[in-house]
């Protein structure tokens, strides 16, 4: 299988997406931080973002998310939707002084919300992205199906 085809624009949009979340988070933290640490769950209409400020002392800062970071991820998952991979259902974006950063996306495992939103959610946002049968995750499918509703089925070999 190939790899996703993707424009010179789409590329230069999801680092400029990158960026606007860094510099968001960097000016929301307080100074002296050691490590920034944002953790995006986002389902079709739902969203939970939680941030995390360590400082220099290993104390943790309160530092509710800023609203242009979580926009930012808002955009970047619909910008990073594949067909043949579907969509991320979390991320986590780490920063360390001065601005080195590191992201990275999870389309596999249940993101463990809490609370947990309902199955309709899960349902929703598979409808809006879809992805092969063969990469919806096993308690993915789960969750829809124990909601009475079907999930798309990987073929038999």
């Amino acid at each position: 299988m190939s790899e996703p085809q993707v424009t010179q624009a789409q590329q230069q949009r999801y680092e400029e997406l990158l960026q606007q979340t860094g510099a968001a988070l960097i000016g929301a933290a307080p100074e002296g931080w050691r490590r920034i640490d944002l953790i995006a769950k986002i389902a079709e209409g739902v969203q939970d973002f939680g941030l995390s400020v360590i400082m220099t002392d290993l104390s943790y800062a309160e530092v509710d998310p800023p609203a242009e970071a979580a926009q930012a991820m808002l955009e970047l998952r619909k910008l990073m939707y594949r067909p043949e991979l579907g969509a991320w259902l979390s991320a986590r974006y780490v920063i360390n002084p001065p601005g080195e950063f590191r992201i990275f996306y999870n389309y596999e495992h249940d993101p463990l919300w809490e609370p947990p939103i309902p199955p309709v959610v899960f349902k929703r946002d598979l409808e809006t992205y879809p992805r092969p049968a063969e990469k919806v995750p096993g308690w993915l499918r789960n969750v829809i199906e124990q909601a009475g509703n079907s999930a798309p089925q990987p073929e038999s070999h």
